[in-house]
């Protein structure tokens, strides 16, 4: 994973202190190779993980827009005779310094084992640094969703009783509840329409990105978001038979396939991604089997109004968690590099310590609107669809 610390001098840290610094940085590099947010993530507000620059701890406001929606004025009229409001989303995260380190054997027991202590190490501290982020990254996205699509063996999706809540409907999965195109479809309805899932107006999510084709002499616009599926939903989404009927006529797989592009599939020219199943070793997609105290320890309650675990959405039946993420579904806030420390003074000098640290903070985007403005925008996911399916 860290091909680039064989260009570092390692035998030098003590008197260099930038082999730190380029091993920090290609930790940092490294931790995103693997990860399967590294596609989405980015500065531009059209990436699904939007990152922003941080000094230090400090609480961080990120700027996130909504559409202006003032009737605006006509012919002759003053300006300030229909002023709109520019809304900004009012959110605060709170990053925190995240860390962990390695402690050798003696010496003697290295060289005997011929193990290069700092080399395995900063290897390992990549895979945690990466792990540690990603866990969080999933657990802010499944927390406290607004809008979610709720699948239902007979009609695809499920529809909410006026007065349910979104754990109302999640509760109601039985067995025979799979993921299936009907369900995506609907989400990206949703998504595209602004409406939730009760029917009731939102607000259209903003696509991950835009690309401009023109078939014909016709410039058409096209519109991605990004669905995201665990294991379990995905292999339920290849059982549907509107799924395999839309595989007979994939043709060509790779980038000059209109269907499929090497992902699970396109629906609606939206990718679909097998994000895997969240294990104890694994970094994957939540479901009501990992615990409440494992989802706790993986997400910041300072970046959240309200914690979620799985079984706050869970019934009788064991629940999937996917998602359809747009723009600036996520954001994250961070120091750009990751601080790498060696430490060969313990046990009397007979032992190395290695160890790594970083200011990090993420958060669902939400907004948060004052009072007096559009008020469909109240305590909502600024870009995230939550999609349930049973676990089976």
């Amino acid at each position: 994973m860290l091909a680039g610390l064989n260009d570092i001098n390692l035998a030098n840290w003590k008197s260099d202190p930038n082999v730190s610094v380029k091993i920090g940085e290609q930790i940092e590099a490294a931790s995103w190779l693997k990860s399967p947010f590294e596609p989405l993530t980015g500065r531009g507000s059209d990436r699904g993980v939007r990152t922003y620059l941080v000094p230090d701890n400090q609480p961080y406001r990120p700027r996130l827009k909504a559409q202006l929606s003032g009737s605006g004025v006509r012919g002759n009229t003053d300006f300030n005779a229909n002023f709109d409001n520019l809304e900004i989303l009012s959110q605060t995260i709170y990053p925190e310094v995240v860390g962990n380190a390695i402690k050798s054997e003696i010496k003697h027991y290295s060289a005997m084992k011929h193990i290069d202590f700092i080399k395995e190490a900063s290897d390992s501290l990549t895979e945690w640094i990466q792990t540690k982020r990603d866990r969080a990254l999933v657990c802010a996205l499944s927390n406290d969703f607004t809008n979610v699509v709720v699948c239902d063996q007979t009609d695809g999706y499920k529809s909410p009783n006026p007065n349910d809540s979104v754990p109302d409907l999640t509760k109601q999965i039985q067995a025979g509840d799979t993921m299936s195109v009907k369900a995506i479809r609907r989400a990206i309805f949703q998504a595209r329409a602004g409406v939730r899932h009760d029917n009731k107006q939102a607000f259209p999510l903003k696509p991950i990105r835009s690309e401009s084709t023109t078939t014909g002499g016709v410039s058409v616009q096209n519109y991605s978001y990004i669905i995201l599926l665990d294991s379990f939903a995905i292999n339920q989404l290849k059982s549907d038979k509107e799924y395999q009927e839309m595989q007979k006529f994939a043709g060509l797989r790779g980038d000059k396939n209109a269907l499929f592009s090497g992902l699970v599939g396109l629906i609606d020219n939206c990718p679909v991604i097998d994000m895997g199943v969240w294990t104890s070793v694994n970094v994957g997609l939540l479901n009501s089997e990992v615990s409440d105290t494992e989802y706790l320890a993986n997400i910041n309650a300072q970046n959240c109004g309200t914690t979620t675990p799985p079984s706050h959405y869970t019934g009788a039946q064991p629940i999937s968690i996917g998602a359809l993420v747009g723009a600036s579904a996520l954001v994250l806030a961070g120091t750009p590099s990751i601080n790498f420390y060696i430490n060969e003074t313990e046990d009397a000098g007979r032992k190395t310590i290695c160890g790594v640290d970083r200011i990090l903070g993420i958060s669902k985007a939400r907004f948060m609107s004052a009072s007096g403005v559009n008020p469909i925008y109240d305590d909502s996911d600024f870009a995230v669809i939550g999609l349930f399916s049973s676990k089976e």
